[in-house]
């Protein structure tokens, strides 16, 4: 800009004049154009930009108060500075009609050429500064928006990043509801992409990634959005998209990536995972969207690579009994659904009980007893477990202050903590604060921990657990045996016992799984550690007679005694306080809990055959025919189209036929609905 000349326009009627002005006014840097009237002036004024108009007041035709009332009222040419030229016999009356109509100053014929142009290199000079400033403010706005789409698109793949994803997601959840829409969200995750990285390089690795991300991209639809959240993670979504339609993507995504990357001599064959969470079934706000689709990519990694899972109900119908599970969850313990049973720890000779296992059962109103092998996993996966094992050590300290002002033989109580807890900060506060708010001596709470809390977070936990040993709490590690079984955890952990998995001591008289040996080497290392040691799941006279053998010092299984509701478990401990034993071992071996208890190959919580007769009943009630059956079947238990076509011998296109008669049939918009329809039946018929 500022290497071209600058425009200043001179407009008057008279030569002579103009010729005066030039000379006066005349620069290198200046571009001179004359016009000899205001309507050629205004002609001009189309044509250039001008930093300056000298324009005469006194032309004939078009004067120059009429010219710069035009001049002003243009957008274009609004803001150029008007200097009037005039003789001096001017009255005031004129001077202030050009003022009025926009003139920034007069001069007066005969004019002084040194005010005329040091006027001029002034008006020059604000002109000049202003395009500066406007070239930097243009030069600002480049570099913001540069900055700004570095800030939310990924710098490899060109994808948005993280932030814009956020962002995004929020939007449309607000228009979804807004709409009453649905939103589909894909959490992705290549299948060991980490082995390309380190074998070959992280040159290699982004490359590759680059070939994904235009992939993803190329499968998209035009309102779909897709991110690289981090890593080999992608996250996509996919606007107004029902479940039906969201598993199809899915599906093209797992054929998509069937062809192989190509770069350079390589030839990559890649496999990914998904995690998918249906607006507004899975969750009605962005945060538990989110959450809800990480978790069913976890269960897609869980059950091995190149797999796809919905967050709960559209895969199989346990999937929908665990999303009902959870809303119940959130309400238990309000409603007083949660209650405890005891399991003795008995001593070995003397057969004493010193200790006892705290153990959570949860007793719905419609289902029944439900296992803890079932909701606490859920607990986990939804955070409700921190609130639940709150209760179950504030119920503890509560029943420990009652046994102690009834004079109840003092014992130490055991407490199942989730891994979960020991990566909070606040875990170890929030127990000595339970402890202190109940006056209960830490002597009496055992916490128990599994391998697997510490197998991935050795350092927090170990540090966790060094700071409850501080506050005087017994720690155990349970179900040892089932992980890693480390040495180094005996070694390096301040544990005051180990539970030996029951797994175990279960085989202990099977002479092929040589489980006698292991578990004799366990106890006799853990003594020599000084690691007292009990064994769970004892079921069988033989079995304990082993465990004798081996010098075990504690047992806790049916042998002696099942989970024992409260009252059932005081009497239990003082019939042992009488030498009484014999008459509750007898009375309790072989008994199994209050639950429903399915066959290996079942679904926890639905059984097989109940799950038929629902499903008979529906197809009664709906008139929907063998073949149609045989599709919702197969849609119950979770199979995608796909997987169904293969199952049945018939193409997918006629797979989508099936299903959307099932659907119109049933009245139903989507899987979820119509695997409610049989969850319900077999509800009601469980209570029949």
């Amino acid at each position: 800009m500022f290497n071209e000349k600058i425009n200043i326009l001179l407009v008057d009627d008279r030569p002579e004049n103009l010729l005066a002005l030039e000379a006066i006014i005349e620069r290198e840097e200046y571009n001179l154009i004359k016009a000899y009237s205001g309507e050629e002036a205004l002609r001009y004024l189309l044509k250039y930009e001008f930093a300056l108009i000298l324009l005469d007041v006194q032309m004939p035709g078009m004067d120059g108060f009429s010219t710069a009332k035009i001049i002003k009222t243009r957008e274009k040419t609004k803001n150029i500075p008007i200097l009037f030229v005039t003789a001096n016999h001017i009255d005031s009356k004129h001077i202030f009609m050009g003022y009025s109509v926009g003139a920034i100053d007069y001069i007066l014929k005969p004019f002084d050429p040194m005010i005329l142009k040091s006027k001029v290199e002034r008006f020059v000079e604000i002109y000049t500064l202003r395009h500066k400033l406007q070239m930097q403010s243009n030069d600002l706005e480049e570099k913001n928006k540069v900055i700004e789409y570095m800030a939310y698109h990924d710098g490899l793949t060109d994808l948005p990043n993280k932030r814009m994803f956020n962002d995004e997601l929020s939007r449309k959840v607000i228009k979804a509801k807004n709409s009453n829409e649905t939103l589909g969200l894909m959490y992705l995750d290549l299948d060991r992409f980490k082995n390309i990285n380190d074998s070959l390089g992280h040159l290699i690795g982004d490359k590759l990634l680059q070939l994904v991300a235009k992939r993803l991209s190329n499968e998209m639809r035009m309102d779909d959005f897709v991110a690289r959240v981090g890593g080999d993670e992608f996250i996509i979504l996919l606007p107004n998209s029902d479940r039906e339609v969201c598993l199809e993507i899915a599906a093209n995504i797992l054929n998509a990536f069937k062809q192989p990357f190509f770069m350079d001599s390589y030839e990559f064959h890649l496999t990914t995972c998904i995690g998918l969470a249906i607006f507004p079934f899975d969750g009605e706000d962005s945060t538990v969207l989110m959450k809800n689709a990480d978790a069913a990519l976890r269960r897609a990694k869980e059950q091995g690579k190149n797999n796809f899972f919905v967050y709960h109900s559209g895969m199989n119908i346990q999937t929908y009994r665990t999303f009902l599970m959870q809303q119940e969850l959130r309400n238990a313990i309000n409603l007083g659904q949660f209650s405890l049973v005891y399991q003795p720890k008995i001593q070995l000779p003397s057969e004493q009980v010193m200790s006892a296992e705290a153990l959570l059962r949860w007793n719905h109103p419609t289902w029944g007893p439900i296992s803890p092998d079932e909701f606490i996993p859920i607990a986990e996966e939804s955070d409700l477990i921190f609130e639940i094992d709150e209760w179950v050590l504030e119920n503890v300290c509560k029943q420990i202050n009652l046994w102690r002002n009834a004079g109840f033989p003092q014992m130490r109580i055991a407490i199942n903590y989730s891994a979960h807890h020991f990566l909070k900060r606040n875990v170890v506060n929030q127990i000595k604060k339970i402890l202190q708010q109940f006056e209960v001596n830490p002597n009496q709470i055992e916490i128990e921990i599994t391998e697997s809390a510490i197998l991935k977070n050795e350092d927090i936990v170990k540090q966790a657990i060094q700071q409850l040993k501080e506050l005087n709490l017994h720690i155990s590690l349970d179900d040892y045996g089932t992980g890693y079984s480390s040495i180094n955890y005996l070694r390096d952990f301040p544990l005051d016992t180990v539970k030996i998995d029951k797994s175990y001591i279960q085989e202990l008289t099977n002479p092929q799984k040589n489980s006698h040996i292991i578990v004799e080497s366990m106890i006799s290392l853990l003594k020599k550690l000084n690691i007292h040691v009990v064994a769970e799941g004892v079921e069988t006279e033989a079995q304990l007679s082993i465990l004798k053998d081996f010098q075990c010092e504690e047992v806790q299984g049916y042998i002696y005694s099942r989970p024992l509701a409260l009252v059932e478990f005081e009497q239990y401990i003082r019939n042992v306080k009488k030498r009484e034993i014999t008459e509750i071992t007898s009375s309790t071996k072989h008994i199994t809990e209050n639950v429903i208890n399915l066959n290996s190959k079942d679904e926890i919580g639905i059984n097989r055959e109940l799950l038929s007769d629902a499903i008979s009943e529906i197809k009664k009630e709906y008139s929907l025919s063998t073949r149609e059956v045989d599709v919702f079947s197969l849609i119950v238990d979770g199979l995608s189209n796909k997987e169904i076509s293969e199952k049945l011998f018939i193409s997918e296109h006629t797979v989508k036929n099936h299903i959307t008669n099932i659907l119109s049939k049933l009245q139903v918009s989507d899987r979820m609905q119509a695997i409610a329809l049989v969850y319900e039946a077999c509800i009601n018929k469980s209570n029949a």
